[in-house]
């Protein structure tokens, strides 16, 4: 790591992130675990999720339009107060007695803060770090990402089957609070933009700039989007759905044998995130698709013990590793990725840019989460079927990932 980078700003917004995501992290993984285990099903498991992830899809273009047009700190710090208010709110009406449907609205609303959260924080990093330094930048962040994903799971998995829900919405609501209270230190750089009109004609009048930005300006960089919604459809709702259903239903193991499963995808992007740099100078964005490949490749393994029907500790055991190194190739994708949409996207337009990224590869999630908890269901005695689909699939779309690449420079 350089040090150069760890300046004041930098050095308070990551250390704000590693609350706020552990605080994220830990929630993240006992809600979707209490509606597993309510409701036993795959199916509605994944549609829940598919569910809570609308307002994303939706919303995150004028969460990047909030990025550009207004102070980031403030953003970031209101959020995550909110964020805090929410959570108490939740645990003091529902606690750990909250049914499927204050389950699912509590997650629509946290999802909803993201979406205007996240493109703040992605926008910030070029204003806070050289050109010289965004890949390793975005290596740090990625590996904090890793971090609260690797640590977070393990303790949520020892708390949940302690004490349920309910010692994990104090712990959560306490890591916002904290990180909110931190950001109101942070500076970010601001150049205040004056009104063109009604916040609604802005908000659209930006949204159709940066369309039209990705379209006929950066169509490398559109291309490389339809690619990366293709992935997420196939392989990262795979990892999504999949992980769960084969280790507590498939397998039958408990909450603390998935939170180690989780905790395997989080030391894979710690892993990427270390290698990053170097990665970086040895492989051109360009030639980035090999490190898309990888991670369908990691899945064979996983394929052919579930089709040999081996013992159930070999079968978990294969699966960490094959998740932990393959996280880290996607790791290595998302990183090198960043680091180009950054590069090439103006300064007055990060926001929106990044937002409306965010939008185009997230908004096939639900689609395959919904689909994958289905095909779960429909082959729950041959789970390897559905991991076999989704892995030739994303193989073929990380080739469609080297045609886009040939022109790409960053």
């Amino acid at each position: 790591m350089n040090s150069r980078l760890f300046q004041r700003d930098f050095t308070i917004m990551i250390l704000g992130q590693i609350i706020s995501l552990f605080g994220n992290a830990i929630l993240r993984f006992s809600l979707s675990l209490h509606v597993l285990e309510v409701t036993g099903s795959a199916a509605v498991f994944g549609t829940i999720l598919a569910v809570s992830m609308i307002p994303t899809v939706l919303l995150s273009p004028f969460g990047g339009v909030l990025a550009d047009r207004l102070p980031k700190q403030k953003i970031m710090t209101i959020l995550d107060f909110v964020t805090a208010g929410l959570i108490v709110f939740y645990d003091a009406v529902y606690g750990s007695a909250g049914n499927l449907a204050a389950v699912t609205i509590f997650m629509i609303l946290l999802t909803l803060i993201q979406a205007f959260y996240q493109p703040s924080v992605q926008a910030s990093i070029p204003l806070l770090a050289s050109k010289e330094q965004l890949m390793a930048a975005n290596g740090i962040v990625m590996q904090v990402q890793a971090l609260a994903g690797l640590l977070g799971p393990i303790l949520a998995g020892i708390l949940y089957g302690i004490g349920g829900v309910k010692p994990i919405l104090a712990a959560s609501a306490v890591c916002f609070f904290l990180s909110a209270v931190m950001e109101l230190f942070l500076r970010i750089p601001h150049e205040k933009r004056e009104a063109d009109g009604s916040p609604v004609r802005m908000a659209l009048l930006d949204i159709k700039g940066a369309v039209i930005y990705l379209i006929r300006e950066n169509t490398c960089l559109f291309k490389l989007l339809i690619v990366v919604a293709g992935i997420n459809l196939f392989l990262s709702a795979l990892f999504i759905i999949g992980l769960p259903y084969l280790v507590k239903i498939y397998l039958g193991m408990s909450a603390q044998a998935y939170g180690f499963a989780e905790a395997a995808m989080g030391m894979g992007s710690i892993l990427g995130g270390l290698v990053s740099g170097l990665a970086g100078k040895k492989i051109p964005f360009k030639h980035s698709h090999y490190f898309l490949l990888g991670t369908p490749l990691l899945l064979i393994p996983v394929i052919l013990i579930l089709l040999f029907q081996a013992p159930g500790k070999m079968i978990y055991a294969v699966l960490l590793f094959s998740v932990m190194i393959g996280m880290g190739f996607a790791a290595l994708f998302t990183i090198a990725a960043q680091t180009f949409i950054q590069k090439s996207t103006p300064v007055h337009m990060l926001g929106k840019v990044g937002a409306f990224v965010s939008t185009i590869c997230v908004c096939a999630l639900p689609i395959g989460q919904a689909m994958y908890g289905g095909l779960f269901e429909l082959f729950s005695g041959s789970p390897w079927v559905v991991v076999l689909v989704g892995t030739v699939i994303s193989m073929m779309l990380a080739y469609a990932a080297k045609r886009t690449l040939r022109n790409a420079e960053a």
